[in-house]
């Protein structure tokens, strides 16, 4: 075969998966494994060219050239070519002091060499530009676009709109340096983090987090003692469900290693990324592919709290018996009110009040 076009060149995801289906019936199993490993690989590029990165994608309708700015902030600005306005309103009483701001941004493919170092952020204050530290993770071309994500510290007034710009289009920049408190070390998923806050471990065998130690007073360290039920504790205990009839658990906790992860990794902040199916305590004797689960960690520079998020896909009709999707684990020394969240979205403290325990 004559290898002058990119079909030649490579295979497409159909026929992998028509020889897949010849080498099962076959039963070459060890060919089978190595096309399915390649089936994964034509997932994982198409992902790259083609997932997008969020819903919501901030394009370059208002954008200006940097020469009709008024010439102080002309003057600022000086060798970068464009600038996008955007209003941050803050919708509740509270001031913010370094809040951490994501964005995913789409700028036209013609106008940037690299998101990663063209980018600059402003807030506009008293007439005045003033830069502030910023990130761009995630940077993909989709179409005539390049995407990415956007992650800036913002300070902002209770009830107010604060004015900040992106700068873009500038060659000669460089990558920028912002010195921050995060510090982050390991390979792959197996890391330990930490800020002036608090430090942190996540599993070197799964990636849930495992361990956390808040640095303010005594140093109080949140682990989860003993050997849980055969998997690694850790203080994220979550994530896993029971089949029809109580018959087994499967957990994300059993993975022997991450099937699937990402992780994006800058000055502001540490996303990890990891999903999968759950594994039953004797997989791969059952390995059903029925609920697909996802979790997320945030870990931000400077910040107090970090998020997490977690979803869980069903794919087939399944009938379980119970499903976690959150639980926390502490040994040691522990918190002495408990926490918890009503239909409305609050936080409350204090014991749930009789008839709320279901429906939390």
């Amino acid at each position: 075969m004559k290898e002058t076009t990119y079909w030649q060149r490579t295979d497409s995801f159909d026929v992998k998966m028509r020889l897949l289906q010849e080498a099962y019936r076959a039963k070459n199993y060890r060919v089978a494994r190595s096309i399915a490993d390649s089936l994964r690989q034509s997932l994982t590029l198409e992902q790259q060219q083609q997932a997008p990165l969020g819903e919501r994608v901030l394009g370059a309708q208002a954008d200006l050239p940097v020469a009709q700015l008024p010439g102080p902030w002309r003057e600022w600005a000086k060798g970068w070519s464009w600038v996008r306005p955007i209003a941050v309103d803050e919708l509740v009483n509270r001031a913010r002091s370094a809040e951490p701001v994501e964005l995913i941004v789409a700028f036209p493919e013609e106008r940037v060499d690299s998101l990663r170092r063209e980018i600059r952020v402003a807030r506009i204050r008293q007439g005045v530009l003033e830069e502030v530290r910023s990130q761009v993770t995630e940077e993909a071309r989709r179409g005539d676009e390049r995407h990415c994500r956007l992650t800036f510290f913002a300070n902002s007034p209770a009830n107010e709109r604060t004015w900040w710009v992106v700068l873009y289009g500038n060659s000669d920049a460089e990558l920028p340096n912002y010195p921050t408190d995060l510090a982050v070390t390991g390979e792959g998923f197996k890391l330990d983090f930490e800020n002036e806050h608090f430090r942190g471990r996540l599993s070197p065998q799964m990636g849930q987090l495992e361990r956390l130690t808040y640095k303010r007073e005594h140093g109080l360290e949140l682990f989860a003692g003993g050997e849980g039920h055969g998997e690694p504790p850790g203080i994220d205990w979550a994530h896993d469900y029971v089949t029809s009839g109580n018959f087994q658990k499967l957990r994300v906790t059993n993975w022997p290693t991450v099937p699937d992860y990402e992780v994006h990794c800058g000055p502001l902040s540490l996303t990890v990324r990891r999903w999968e199916f759950p594994y039953s305590t004797v997989h791969p004797l059952f390995s059903p592919a029925r609920l697909n689960f996802f979790v997320e960690y945030r870990f931000y520079a400077g910040t107090s709290w970090f998020m997490k998020v977690g979803t869980i896909e069903a794919i087939q009709d399944v009938e379980i018996g119970y499903m976690r999707d959150d639980e926390w684990v502490f040994s040691g020394m522990s918190f002495t009110d408990p926490v918890w969240m009503g239909p409305d979205g609050k936080l409350q403290i204090g014991e749930v009040p009789p008839g709320k325990g279901e429906d939390l």
